[in-house]
Protein backbone atom coordinates (compact mmCIF):
# COMPACT_ATOMS: atom_id res chain seq x y z
CA UNK A 1 0.00 0.00 0.00
CA UNK A 2 2.67 2.84 1.06
CA UNK A 3 5.03 1.57 -2.01
CA UNK A 4 1.66 2.42 -4.39
CA UNK A 5 1.32 6.09 -2.88
CA UNK A 6 5.03 6.87 -3.30
CA UNK A 7 4.84 5.81 -6.95
CA UNK A 8 1.85 7.76 -7.49
CA UNK A 9 3.23 10.70 -5.83
CA UNK A 10 6.47 10.46 -7.43
CA UNK A 11 4.29 10.23 -10.66
CA UNK A 12 2.24 13.41 -10.41
CA UNK A 13 5.71 15.18 -9.10
CA UNK A 14 7.06 14.57 -12.22
CA UNK A 15 4.42 15.04 -13.87
CA UNK A 16 3.54 18.41 -12.81
CA UNK A 17 7.67 19.33 -13.91
CA UNK A 18 6.91 18.49 -16.70
CA UNK A 19 3.69 20.48 -17.91
CA UNK A 20 5.23 23.20 -16.05
CA UNK A 21 6.76 25.18 -18.89
CA UNK A 22 8.64 28.34 -18.37
CA UNK A 23 9.92 30.24 -21.70
CA UNK A 24 13.21 30.26 -21.91
CA UNK A 25 16.72 30.43 -24.27
CA UNK A 26 19.68 28.64 -24.71
CA UNK A 27 22.75 30.35 -24.92
CA UNK A 28 26.22 28.81 -25.04
CA UNK A 29 24.67 25.49 -23.59
CA UNK A 30 23.21 27.62 -20.46
CA UNK A 31 19.58 27.89 -20.27
CA UNK A 32 18.07 31.36 -19.68
CA UNK A 33 14.53 32.35 -18.47
CA UNK A 34 12.97 35.28 -20.30
CA UNK A 35 13.27 37.29 -17.73
CA UNK A 36 16.83 36.63 -17.52
CA UNK A 37 17.99 37.86 -20.61
CA UNK A 38 18.77 41.08 -19.42
CA UNK A 39 20.40 40.10 -16.08
CA UNK A 40 23.50 40.52 -16.67
CA UNK A 41 25.98 42.97 -14.82
CA UNK A 42 25.75 46.37 -16.79
CA UNK A 43 28.73 48.32 -18.20
CA UNK A 44 29.79 51.80 -19.47
CA UNK A 45 28.75 50.23 -23.36
CA UNK A 46 25.82 48.27 -22.68
CA UNK A 47 24.69 51.14 -20.46
CA UNK A 48 23.87 53.41 -23.16
CA UNK A 49 20.88 51.19 -24.34
CA UNK A 50 19.06 51.60 -21.15
CA UNK A 51 16.07 53.60 -23.15
CA UNK A 52 16.04 50.63 -25.57
CA UNK A 53 16.36 47.44 -22.98
CA UNK A 54 14.41 48.59 -20.20
CA UNK A 55 11.15 49.09 -22.74
CA UNK A 56 11.92 45.63 -23.38
CA UNK A 57 12.21 44.90 -19.46
CA UNK A 58 9.30 45.85 -18.73
CA UNK A 59 6.97 44.07 -21.27
CA UNK A 60 8.91 40.74 -20.51
CA UNK A 61 7.83 41.58 -16.47
CA UNK A 62 4.50 41.96 -17.63
CA UNK A 63 4.21 38.25 -19.11
CA UNK A 64 3.33 35.46 -16.76
CA UNK A 65 6.72 32.60 -16.88
CA UNK A 66 4.38 29.97 -18.53
CA UNK A 67 2.80 32.38 -21.19
CA UNK A 68 4.21 31.50 -24.34
CA UNK A 69 2.04 34.13 -26.63
CA UNK A 70 2.98 36.90 -25.04
CA UNK A 71 7.00 36.04 -25.14
CA UNK A 72 6.23 35.37 -28.73
CA UNK A 73 3.94 38.80 -29.92
CA UNK A 74 5.47 40.78 -32.66
CA UNK A 75 5.65 43.81 -30.21
CA UNK A 76 7.86 41.86 -27.39
CA UNK A 77 10.21 40.47 -30.37
CA UNK A 78 10.65 43.83 -32.20
CA UNK A 79 11.47 45.10 -28.86
CA UNK A 80 13.90 42.24 -28.40
CA UNK A 81 15.39 42.89 -31.58
CA UNK A 82 16.04 46.91 -30.77
CA UNK A 83 17.30 46.23 -27.34
CA UNK A 84 19.67 43.44 -28.79
CA UNK A 85 20.77 45.95 -31.76
CA UNK A 86 21.67 48.85 -29.85
CA UNK A 87 23.66 46.51 -27.81
CA UNK A 88 25.63 45.09 -30.37
CA UNK A 89 26.23 48.39 -32.25
CA UNK A 90 27.50 49.50 -28.84
CA UNK A 91 29.87 46.92 -27.86
CA UNK A 92 31.45 47.12 -31.65
CA UNK A 93 31.80 50.72 -31.68
CA UNK A 94 33.77 50.32 -28.12
CA UNK A 95 35.89 47.48 -29.55
CA UNK A 96 34.64 46.00 -25.76
CA UNK A 97 33.00 42.61 -24.70
CA UNK A 98 30.38 41.97 -22.57
CA UNK A 99 28.06 39.24 -21.06
CA UNK A 100 27.32 36.58 -23.55
CA UNK A 101 23.48 37.78 -23.41
CA UNK A 102 24.58 41.47 -24.58
CA UNK A 103 24.25 42.10 -28.18
CA UNK A 104 23.94 38.43 -28.84
CA UNK A 105 22.53 36.88 -32.08
CA UNK A 106 22.34 33.80 -30.41
CA UNK A 107 19.52 35.25 -28.16
CA UNK A 108 17.46 36.00 -31.04
CA UNK A 109 17.43 32.74 -32.56
CA UNK A 110 16.98 31.08 -29.68
CA UNK A 111 13.63 33.32 -29.15
CA UNK A 112 12.70 32.94 -32.57
CA UNK A 113 13.35 28.38 -31.92
CA UNK A 114 11.45 28.41 -29.01
CA UNK A 115 8.31 30.40 -30.20
CA UNK A 116 8.40 28.04 -33.19
CA UNK A 117 8.59 25.11 -31.38
CA UNK A 118 5.48 26.53 -29.39
CA UNK A 119 3.82 26.92 -33.39
CA UNK A 120 3.79 30.47 -33.15
CA UNK A 121 5.12 32.85 -35.82
CA UNK A 122 6.99 35.85 -35.01
CA UNK A 123 8.42 38.76 -37.07
CA UNK A 124 11.96 37.58 -38.38
CA UNK A 125 14.47 38.75 -35.65
CA UNK A 126 18.51 38.70 -36.05
CA UNK A 127 21.21 41.23 -35.77
CA UNK A 128 22.98 42.30 -38.97
CA UNK A 129 26.70 42.75 -39.42
CA UNK A 130 26.34 45.33 -42.12
CA UNK A 131 26.86 48.63 -40.93
CA UNK A 132 29.95 47.55 -38.23
CA UNK A 133 31.67 50.65 -39.52
CA UNK A 134 35.16 51.10 -41.70
CA UNK A 135 37.29 51.44 -38.43
CA UNK A 136 36.00 47.84 -37.13
CA UNK A 137 38.88 45.27 -37.33
CA UNK A 138 37.05 42.44 -35.14
CA UNK A 139 36.85 42.43 -31.17
CA UNK A 140 39.67 42.55 -30.17
CA UNK A 141 43.75 42.61 -31.70
CA UNK A 142 45.84 39.97 -30.93
CA UNK A 143 49.24 41.51 -30.59
CA UNK A 144 52.77 39.26 -29.99
CA UNK A 145 55.47 41.28 -28.58
CA UNK A 146 58.48 41.35 -30.62
CA UNK A 147 61.08 40.88 -27.57
CA UNK A 148 59.12 37.72 -26.65
CA UNK A 149 58.77 36.47 -30.48
CA UNK A 150 62.58 36.65 -30.53
CA UNK A 151 62.91 34.74 -27.55
CA UNK A 152 60.86 32.09 -28.59
CA UNK A 153 62.70 32.30 -32.17
CA UNK A 154 65.85 32.15 -30.53
CA UNK A 155 65.09 29.65 -27.77
CA UNK A 156 63.82 27.24 -30.78
CA UNK A 157 66.89 27.59 -32.73
CA UNK A 158 69.07 26.79 -29.86
CA UNK A 159 66.52 23.65 -29.02
CA UNK A 160 67.14 22.70 -32.36
CA UNK A 161 70.41 22.93 -33.39
CA UNK A 162 71.17 20.89 -30.10
CA UNK A 163 68.94 18.15 -31.45
CA UNK A 164 70.63 18.18 -34.51
CA UNK A 165 73.85 17.78 -32.69
CA UNK A 166 73.40 15.02 -30.74
CA UNK A 167 71.86 13.09 -33.72
CA UNK A 168 74.67 13.83 -35.42
CA UNK A 169 76.69 12.76 -32.51
CA UNK A 170 75.90 9.51 -31.70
Amino acid sequence: MFSKLICTAVIFVLAGRALASNFNVSVNKHLYLASQILAFDPTPVTSQCNANCSVLQTALSQCKPDDTACFCANSTATLLQACEECLFQKLVAANARADQRAGSNQVLAGWTANCAASNLTIVPIGLSPADLGASWDGPFVSVFPTALGWGVAVMGGLLGVSLIYLLCDM
